[in-house]
């Protein structure tokens, strides 16, 4: 049979010069989770009609399309550069006619000779303009240094020189440019007056909204955390806050096409964050989930967790109107029982009950939190405390805890305890007298043990929200003070060595070594099978020993026989810093480049969140080479 794979001294198919554009909706993956399919959906229809009409008017052609992304090919630099501010102009107009949020899109472009085969491109052309389009941000259109030499000056056009920018996959910096575009001059148009009316009143209204998401982002950087200064979910927040503002100080300057109504948008998560920090006490339920999932979208968990516990503060608040409180001092009882209470959530915690005495766990983790809740100590550092007293906490069920350390273990269980006050406010206020009722007034604590554990379940909804609680305490305590695992892979050049306990004792210091020098037995898939108890987790880790190159590291769960996603994985910077926050794995499994470059290693923590079944886990994890590289290919997919 006649080969079909092309001999290896066949010439490399390169063409003429072409320009690449590369556009993406910016957001659209968090529009999605929001506001559903349904609206994801007419938003992508409208971006894709919008988008190929200008295409066509400018005689692009489209390569290819993934979802909301659009690679095309125009014969002319400038053709992609006056298409690219069409798409942009009639993306703002759509904008400004529509009701409810709106998403925008970022735009790379770039010009050179890349490899044509089958009316496809490849090469580092394409790839190069992948990445410009991937720094493009909302409503902004990037382009190479080739492509604003060749494109020359157009009118109504400024390019502005955006510096050298760190691309992944090039070694050298690239210089980009942003296009600045201005609007077609309205005294050329019909109805000029009225078009120019209309454009100071936008002028007007983006000033407007400009200096309001100033001064909300000026608050933002302001905020402080209570027990830890260098608290790091807070810090890159107020960096995108930080970034945001020099944003919009130039946008006023610099005519980007930016309307009111898309700076309204951007600002909103900082906003919701204010609102949190500055209303924690006044929302009811609702509100405060709604504002809780965007600033968990945008800013992540830990944040949202650090409100929701107090340790985030703004300073000293604005003054409501004094009048008449200044003019009728009468009133001022009145005002009295909201401040009682406010005051009231944050009263000292009720002696431990004599009737709870028996139920050792509970009267061991209740002990230990009402001695903490009044001290003043921060959570976090709480926390860390304790696992450097018992780094296998986690890994012990509540109910088991009084047999570790003597009973002393069910006393670091006050973590679990302040998370359940979270969710369910006052809950240690009643709990004792629920559980007693529940019970039929007996209280033995073989009867009254299970009423209680019943009511933290169900009063945490620990179902839905002990992953939340897994995840705050990765982020917390991982590297320092580091927690007791099950197992564990170190990468050596010459070696991998498998870390195991010789026996399945929870809290085992022992630890069993196996070390592997054939390059199969390295490559091979690593097993660690592990059972849960209820409400527990469970940990592993990957981390680089004397390593010179680079590997590749994937990690992937099956619980009971099937694709599980309950573990959070965490990556290191340095052996003493995290990279990235906890992620959920994904059930597909996560693969992570680098190891001993891009990283330092990796922690999983599994996590059981039934309160009631055991489950069985096997973790796998496999170290390798890394993998000869393809040759250059457009990043994407053929639809």
């Amino acid at each position: 049979m006649e080969s079909r794979e092309a001999p290896p001294d066949t010439p490399v198919p390169f063409g003429g010069t072409v320009t690449i554009f590369f556009s993406d909706i910016r957001g659209f993956t968090d529009y999605t989770e929001q506001f559903g399919d349904e609206a994801a959906y007419r938003i992508l229809r409208e971006h894709n009609a919008i988008v190929r009409k200008e295409i066509e008017a400018f005689g692009g052609v489209v390569v290819k399309t993934q979802g909301d992304s659009f690679m095309v090919a125009f014969k002319t630099a400038r053709g992609a550069i006056q298409c690219a501010i069409a798409i942009q102009r009639a993306i703002t107009e759509s904008d400004e006619n529509q009701a409810g949020p709106r998403i925008a899109i970022g735009i790379g472009i770039n010009t050179g000779e890349p490899i044509q085969e089958g009316g496809d491109y490849f090469g580092s052309m394409v790839n190069l303009t992948a990445r410009i389009c991937a720094s493009a941000g909302p409503g902004q259109i990037l382009v190479a240094e080739t492509t604003r030499h060749v494109a020359g000056r157009i009118e109504a056009v400024e390019y502005v020189d955006r510096g050298l920018h760190e691309l992944k996959g090039f070694p050298e910096a690239k210089r980009l440019c942003e296009v600045i575009w201005r609007p077609p001059d309205a005294g050329a148009q019909a109805g000029g007056e009225a078009a120019a009316a209309k454009g100071e009143e936008e002028a007007a209204a983006l000033t407007a909204a400009v200096q309001r998401a100033l001064a909300v982002l000026n608050r933002v950087i302001a905020l402080t955390h209570l027990d830890d200064p260098a608290f790091g979910p807070l810090i890159e927040c107020q960096a995108k806050a930080g970034e945001f503002r020099l944003l919009l100080s130039r946008t006023l300057t610099e005519r980007r096409g930016t309307s009111a109504k898309q700076v309204q948008e951007a600002i909103l998560p900082f906003e919701s964050l204010l609102a949190l920090v500055t209303e924690r006490d006044k929302l009811d339920e609702e509100r405060w989930a709604q504002l809780d999932a965007g600033v968990a979208r945008a800013f992540g968990r830990p944040l949202v967790t650090a409100v929701a516990r107090g340790r985030l503060s703004a300073g000293a608040p604005v003054k409501p109107e004094p009048a008449p409180a200044a003019k009728k001092p009468e009133p001022a009882p009145a005002l009295a029982p909201p401040r009682a209470s406010a005051v009231q959530t944050q009263l000292a915690p009720l002696p431990p009950d004599p009737r709870v005495a028996g139920v050792r766990w509970w009267a061991g983790a209740y002990a230990a939190w009402s001695q903490w809740k009044p001290s003043g100590l921060g959570w976090a550092h709480a926390l860390r405390g304790e696992l450097a007293k018992h780094p296998y906490l986690l890994s012990v069920h509540v109910r088991a805890s009084v047999d570790y350390d003597d009973g002393q273990l069910a006393g670091g269980y006050f973590l679990l305890v302040e998370h359940i006050e979270n969710q369910s406010p006052r809950f240690t206020r009643t709990v004792v007298d629920r559980a007693v009722d529940a019970a039929g007034g007996a209280l033995e604590p073989r009867v009254l043990g299970p009423k209680l554990y019943e009511l933290l379940v169900d009063g945490g909804r620990l179902r839905a929200t002990y992953p939340a609680f897994v995840r705050d305490i990765v982020g917390t305590a991982i590297p320092n003070p580091g927690v007791w695992a099950d197992g564990g892979v170190v990468e050596h050049e010459d070696a991998t060595v498998v870390v195991t306990r010789p026996t399945p004792a929870i809290g085992e210091t022992q630890e069993r070594a196996e070390r592997l020098t054939e390059p199969k037995d390295r490559a091979a898939e690593r097993h660690f099978d592990v059972t849960l108890q209820p409400l527990t987790t469970r940990f592993f880790y990957v981390k680089p020993g004397e390593l010179k190159t680079p590997r590749d590291l994937e990690i992937r769960l099956a619980a009971d026989g099937q694709p599980s996603d309950r573990a959070w994985y965490i990556t290191l910077r340095t052996s003493l810093l995290v990279r990235s926050e906890p992620k959920l794995l994904p059930t597909t499994g996560v693969s992570l480049p680098g190891l001993g470059r891009e990283h330092a290693g990796a922690w999983v923590a599994l996590f059981n969140p039934e309160p009631d079944e055991i489950v069985t886990y096997e973790l796998t994890v496999t170290v390798r080479q890394p993998r000869a590289p393809m040759p250059a290919a457009s990043p994407f997919a053929r639809r």
